[in-house]
């Protein structure tokens, strides 16, 4: 459902609620709220997994590897 149509039923929904006012028909405790379809937007929603950016894991990986080589050479013989 695209953003439009959701404000579209929302206004919709809207309207039912002022005309049943109107008419004087009254909420009971146990009367069940509209459903707020544009919470239920996928494009309000928060999108996919948070991960960093392919460029940091590359650096990490190459400094996690000098670290590596830089460890294993023998530094006396040099």
């Amino acid at each position: 459902m695209s953003l439009k149509q959701t404000l579209k039923k929302a206004k919709q929904i809207e309207r039912q609620l002022e005309q049943q006012d109107a008419t004087g028909a009254e909420h009971s405790l146990g009367a069940v709220k509209p459903r707020n379809y544009l919470a239920l937007d996928p494009l309000l929603r928060k999108g996919g997994i948070h991960e960093k950016e392919d460029i940091d894991i590359v650096r990490k990986k190459r400094r996690r590897e000098t670290k590596q080589q830089l460890r294993q050479t023998d530094w006396f013989l040099e």
